[in-house]
């Protein structure tokens, strides 16, 4: 195996080691980015590439030469499909690459090594070649078909690559800006100079699309040192601050505006950075704000901005300090809460007609349970409620073994009143009752109307002979009472019966009706009288 030094094994060599260089420098910067991996792979690749044409170049023997050159379209395919890899990692478009895939990419520079290494069947690649006379270590290959086929494939991998650069150039981001157009500057110069060497417009029997290659890891390398091309983390940071919705204003300790992101400038309502202001120029509330949180180390509040627009926002205050815990700053995020604020308004008005008709339901049923136990005439309890009631008051008065008096009352001869001096006297004469019994309810008894001119009385812990003097008291009362209805003089008097619980009886059945029979016998005797229930 001969081999001679020449300036083409010199430089490829260079590229070779610089292609390396790159790789590892890379590696050790141990990002996380996805990337990452193919960038390595495809400085890896270059490295190879550059290698064998190293070789081939250092070859004197035809026979080495073509081996050296049919393993220079293992690296250039490898080349190609990692970079196109990596472009698809950059541009985020690597969730396209599944698997299967994947292995779509490799199918056609596999292909192509495949058509390379059996030339010596086909010739469909190199039809022959030509050692220069005066060089006696190049050799001038003779293209076919097949040679323009590869070149066809490394254009369109290389082209497809470049595109999807091209978009990601086009982001709004500066960190994104700076790092595409670098990345299209470093793949152009491969994609030119294998132009060059298609055309033969470079030197005979030099291949510069390794050295072009050596030019596209430099570049690369100051990308990702000078740049930071791999960092995710000031890419991720600039699209989150520039994007986010909420406000954000740093200042140094100055209190100068030092950064300021677009939601801020909309919600502070202006159209200019302000950088080096300070920031009590921008916001005429900052020395209201200083004074609020002057004692803390954070502060949230909610307050009103009315500049060129009017907005409610919600200020979150911290302080910045530095690695030796001096003051740095201040951070500011404004979010706008305008629309929860009106929603809130308005959910507090709501709230507050809510309440007003709850109160005015409550009163109201307030009222129509009163109504549902009231007599509409006399605004007495009614018999519903003395049917609710009084077993209650049995049961209460059983278990502290208390007696419970009951007087029933009617009026003598209500009918005949309604008769001779109408319905409105007979109302007439049944209030003026029920106001005499409101104004002799000396132990504080249940009163009712029990129905038409029947009432009842109810006196917890009142025995029979205190129950008997006080039902006289009222029949003597009312029987001297003048009533005078549309100048027209009533006389009417009033019957009663009375029984204590449980001497007369345990239930409220068994107590009404002894009661109600001692009124009949008050009845039977005359009318206007009292009498007590009968001893069995």
């Amino acid at each position: 195996m001969l081999f001679q030094y020449n300036v083409y094994f010199v430089l490829l060599s260079i590229t070779a080691v610089v292609s390396a260089t790159v790789a590892f420098a890379t590696w050790q910067c141990r990002s996380n980015s996805s990337a990452n991996k193919p960038f390595i792979a495809m400085m890896l690749a270059i490295t190879g590439y550059a290698t064998v044409a190293a070789m081939e170049a250092f070859a004197t023997a035809l026979s080495e030469k073509i081996f050296w050159s049919k393993l220079e379209y293992v690296g250039s395919g490898s080349v190609i499909t990692f970079f196109l890899i990596f472009a698809m990692h950059f541009t985020n478009k690597n969730r396209w690459l599944t698997p299967r895939n994947t292995a779509l990419l490799w199918i056609v520079p596999t292909f192509n090594v495949i058509l390379v290494a059996t030339n010596e069947w086909h010739g469909l690649v190199w039809s022959g070649f030509s050692p220069l006379s005066n060089e006696a270590n190049v050799v001038v290959y003779e293209h076919n078909l097949g040679f323009f086929w590869v070149m066809g494939c490394v254009y369109t991998y290389t082209f497809t690559g470049i595109v999807l650069l091209i978009q990601k150039s086009l982001s709004r981001s500066v960190m994104y800006y700076k790092q595409s157009r670098i990345t299209l500057a470093a793949v152009a110069v491969p994609l030119l100079g294998a132009t060059l060497y298609m055309l033969r417009l470079t030197p005979v029997g030099l291949n510069i699309t390794p050295m072009c290659f050596m030019a596209t890891g430099l570049l690369l390398f100051v990308s990702i040192f000078r740049f930071r091309m791999f960092d995710l983390i000031p890419i991720a940071r600039e699209i989150l601050i520039e994007s986010m919705s909420d406000g954000v204003l740093v200042l140094d300790v100055k209190n100068r505006i030092i950064d300021i992101n677009p939601a801020a400038k909309r919600l502070i309502g202006t159209k200019y950075q302000h950088i080096g202001q300070p920031v009590a120029q921008v916001l005429p509330e900052w020395q209201k704000m200083v004074n609020l949180y002057y004692s803390s180390e954070s502060f949230k509040t909610e307050m009103f901005i009315d500049l060129e627009t009017s907005n409610y926002v919600e200020l979150v205050i911290t302080v910045l300090y530095s690695d030796r815990k001096q003051l740095t700053g201040h951070l500011i995020v404004l979010r706008d809460i305008t629309q929860r604020y009106l929603v809130e308004s308005e959910l507090r008005q709501a709230n507050h007609r809510l309440q007003n008709q709850v109160l005015e339901i409550e009163l109201l049923q307030t009222k129509m349970r009163e109504q549902a136990v009231r007599d509409g005439l006399t605004n007495l309890f009614n018999r519903r409620y003395f049917d609710e009631i009084f077993p209650k008051e049995l049961s209460l008065a059983e278990q502290n073994s208390a007696p419970v008096a009951l007087i029933i009352l009617d009026i003598d001869y209500f009918k005949r009143i309604n008769d001779t001096f109408g319905h409105q006297a007979g109302d007439f004469v049944i209030q003026s009752f029920t106001n005499l019994l409101r104004n002799y309810n000396d132990f504080q008894g249940i009163i009712c109307r029990y129905g038409g001119e029947e009432f009842v009385l109810v006196f917890p812990g009142l025995t029979l002979e205190k129950a008997f003097s006080h039902a006289e008291r009222i029949r003597l009362a009312f029987q001297e009472t003048r009533l005078e209805f549309v100048g027209k003089e009533i006389y009417a008097t009033v019957s009663g019966g009375v029984g204590v619980f449980p001497i007369h009886g345990k239930t409220k059945d068994e107590l009404l009706q002894a009661v109600d029979g001692a009124l009949y016998t008050a009845k039977l005797d005359g009318r206007n009288c009292i009498k007590c229930v009968a001893h069995s």
